[in-house]
């Protein structure tokens, strides 16, 4: 019988090199390793997700006009301008635009919608804005994309004068 010495820890058998560490000690470290291996590896994957940024548009307002006093206040021969950008702040292409809201339309009576161009913008030409009183009300700017979403976060004021 071998006696131990104080303080000794391990078998002084060289050849016994992971004697005092247990077998499911040592699989679980190489397994936890693996995982966050393949975690990581995942992780890196994954890109930020793109998303339309700003929507400027010209003019920011649309006067109407009450011409014959009978309550309908319109304004014809609009150009409005959108330009429309993504998250990062450079122009988006490809990006459907549509005006909805005061009765706009087009001068043959189509809904307002468009493409942006190379440049993130789209030009209307030629619309037209009309509402029954004298209230406040707006026309909504959806944009939409794709990959990066919708947003009807832009709304173009139509004031009575």
């Amino acid at each position: 019988m071998r006696k131990k010495r104080k303080g000794a820890f391990m078998n002084e058998d060289e050849d016994a090199g992971i004697e005092g560490l247990p077998l499911q000690l040592l699989i679980m470290v190489v397994v936890a390793g693996l995982g966050l291996t393949i975690v990581m590896g995942w992780m890196n994957s994954i890109s930020t997700p793109k998303s339309i940024g700003e929507v400027f548009v010209t003019p920011g307002e649309i006067l109407v006009y009450d011409d014959d006093s009978d309550g309908l206040y319109t304004r014809d021969g609009l150009t409005i301008s959108v330009i429309v950008t993504d998250q990062g702040g450079d122009r988006l292409q490809g990006a459907t635009v549509i005006l909805e809201g005061a009765n706009v339309r087009t001068a043959s009576g189509d809904p307002v919608r468009g493409v942006t161009n190379d440049n993130g913008q789209v030009v209307f030409i030629d619309v037209c804005v009309e509402q029954f009183g004298s209230g406040l009300s707006t026309i909504t700017v959806t944009v939409a994309k794709g990959d990066y979403g919708i947003d009807s976060t832009y709304e173009i004021p139509v004031v009575p004068d």
